[in-house]
């Protein structure tokens, strides 16, 4: 493997950049006390939480909580390994580095992972060999051709492959002296008990799965024996092959998608391929229709909005309603829905309608999840029932309470009434109070809203998604750093003193502080004080302040001042404003709910003064 590079060589380079200078090319950035703000690069957002500080050269943002130095940045923002941040960060500074460093510069991996990357790539090339060139893959090639309509290009482009049942990839590994372990480690060889070994995806359509830097990691094989119960089977989970963190696509996708500004979320690689024939190349697909939490930062990290376009027939459409559920975890996000019509998925579409028409309802003909959920959670209800019609509105109700956008849930309620004929009044008053009767933190679980679906991969009944106020989760966090930071070191505790009149909005934090003040008035001349205040504690204070100074110290402890004053500017400046944004909204969703137009007007036009001195940087 070619040499790392030099610690003193990544220190050099570090201290010659400027992390204002670079990350101001990615966001607009305004200096406010001591910190540089914008809107963070990484997720949507409407409110500058994103803060770069010159002095400690160092970014974080208080909305998605990324954080780190100039090439934690590039890697983030640019999808880069931290050698090549390193690289591009010397190259705009003037700073040579020896090409015996550069050559291992794309290297993320250990050597061991490198060898099964190594190993993968070239099976992917023999499968697409197998596939294209040879007289073994007729049954192979009728499928994709005639069935799936797919031309060879196409099949080059995504690499698709054949593992024909009389071709053995185990004796070609064997031939070119390819360790057995490292063939059984790469799932692409198993062992049968009698000791023999055979090919895992033989006479199957082979599907390489890539990371989102374009190495083959692994593989999905689609059967072609109608007997087989097992149609799809994905690479055994390795060093390098994690289900649960990639997409299909993702490579490529994360490309187009910063010129569409979305992905589009298809159910399996057929419709990714689909769409790509339609011209579409920001379409993506999980192994399986539950998303996790990895994949959706994926998504959130490069893409503001995300397309959800399953199949239109039953399954699709609960899958679609799992997704909506997770992705309650990342506000940030815009979600819409396409649905295919007749319940057709995107191929059979494409093959009916062609392609312009294909890319139109992908691009033109999404819905809000609104009108996803109004129409999903009338399934299995016979709505000429009282009993039904009670349940589904108060469904949609509880569905509408926790997606709080005034004008979306106004024109779905309209629509609620006006297709069967309830009050407006009533629907307007049971929706304010299930909004006004939401705790913060609002716990829903969407899932009891959706069938079941054995072998589907969704989440078991009573599963919650949690949604949280960004505002008071963002003022919660700074207080904990503030309370951590004065137990462990003084010169924190006398700079938020200086400070007569600030006070800690929760009031357990503010009783720690008079506690930690307490303490330090009586013992000045201490640096950390953990131990010796819980001695001062009763057990359930205790109990409840141990983890905060004992794990979280290496989270939340600062001794920097400059934090420190920043995070009291934030608490007494900057979160009260957006706080008065947030109550404003509010009231202007229950004016419209009650139909309140002159009250509507007035809390507009205060709102967009707001708005313009927040666009100005202006908290006061």
């Amino acid at each position: 493997m070619a040499a790392l590079i030099p610690k003193e060589t990544i220190e050099q380079v570090k201290d010659a950049a400027d992390i204002v200078d670079i990350v101001g090319q990615y966001v607009d950035l305004k200096k406010k006390g001591k910190y540089y703000w914008g809107l963070c690069p990484f997720v949507t957002e409407n409110t500058a939480s994103f803060t770069v500080d010159e002095e400690g050269q160092r970014y974080k943002c208080y909305s998605c909580g990324r954080s780190g130095n100039v090439f934690d940045f590039l890697s983030e923002k640019k999808g880069l390994s931290f050698p090549q941040a390193v690289m591009e960060v010397a190259s705009g500074l003037g700073i040579h580095i020896d090409q015996k460093y550069t050559e291992n510069a794309g290297s993320r991996f250990s050597e061991q992972e490198q060898r099964l990357i190594d190993l993968n790539k070239q099976a992917a090339e023999i499968f697409n060999h197998l596939l294209l060139n040879t007289d073994l893959s007729g049954q192979a090639l009728h499928y994709l051709e005639k069935d799936r309509h797919l031309d060879r290009q196409t099949m080059t482009d995504f690499q698709l492959g054949y593992l024909p049942s009389d071709w053995s990839l185990h004796h070609f590994f064997d031939e070119k002296k390819i360790p057995m372990e490292e063939q059984l480690t790469s799932g692409l060889i198993s062992q049968y008990d009698d000791g023999s070994f055979h090919d895992v995806f033989a006479n199957r359509v082979m599907f390489p799965l890539k990371d989102s830097y374009g190495n083959v990691v692994g593989f999905s094989g689609r059967t072609l024996d109608s007997t087989n119960s097992a149609k799809y089977i994905n690479s055994k989970e390795t060093a390098i092959f994690k289900k649960s963190r990639l997409l299909y696509h993702f490579d490529q996708a994360k490309q187009a998608a910063k010129l569409s500004q979305r992905f589009l979320l298809l159910e399996g690689y057929l419709d990714v391929i689909a769409a790509h024939k339609a011209g579409i190349d920001y379409g993506i697909a999980s192994m399986g229709t539950s998303l996790t939490k990895e994949q959706l930062q994926l998504i959130s990290r490069n893409s503001p909005k995300l397309t959800i376009a399953y199949d239109g027939d039953s399954a699709g459409q609960n899958a679609t309603w799992r997704v909506i559920s997770e992705t309650r975890q990342f506000p940030h996000l815009q979600v819409d829905i396409v649905t295919i019509p007749a319940g057709k998925d995107p191929d059979e579409y494409l093959q009916e309608k062609g392609p312009e028409a294909l890319k139109q309802i992908f691009e033109q003909d999404s819905s809000s999840i609104n009108d996803f959920a109004l129409e999903y959670l009338k399934r299995n209800r016979n709505l000429s029932n009282t009993a039904d019609l009670s349940a589904y509105t108060t469904d949609l109700l509880t569905f509408l309470s926790d997606h709080p956008d005034p004008i979306a849930n106004d024109l779905t309620l309209k629509k609620l009434s006006d297709q069967f004929g309830l009050s407006r009044s009533v629907l307007d008053q049971s929706l304010t109070q299930l909004t006004k009767n939401s705790p913060k933190t609002r716990i829903i679980n969407l899932q009891r809203f959706a069938e079941p679906e054995l072998g589907s991969g969704s989440m078991p009944v009573g599963t919650t998604t949690t949604v949280r106020d960004p505002i008071s989760g963002q003022q919660s966090m700074i207080e904990r750093k503030m309370i951590v930071s004065a137990v462990y070191h003084e010169s924190v505790f006398k700079e938020i003193e200086k400070n007569q009149d600030f006070t800690f909005q929760n009031p357990e934090n503010q009783l720690y502080y008079f506690l930690i003040k307490g303490f330090r008035s009586r013992h000045p001349g201490i640096e950390s004080i953990g131990s010796a205040l819980m001695e001062n504690m009763t057990a359930a204070e205790q109990e409840k302040f141990a983890p905060l100074i004992s794990h979280q110290l290496a989270l939340y402890s600062t001794a920097n001042i400059d934090a420190i004053d920043d995070y009291i500017w934030q608490l007494t400046v900057r979160i009260p404003f957006e706080k008065q944004i947030l109550s404003l909204k509010s009231q202007i969703q229950t004016a419209i709910n009650l139909n309140q137009s002159d009250q509507i007007k007035e809390l507009n036009v205060k709102l967009a003064k707001l708005m313009k001195k927040k666009a100005e940087n202006k908290y006061d």
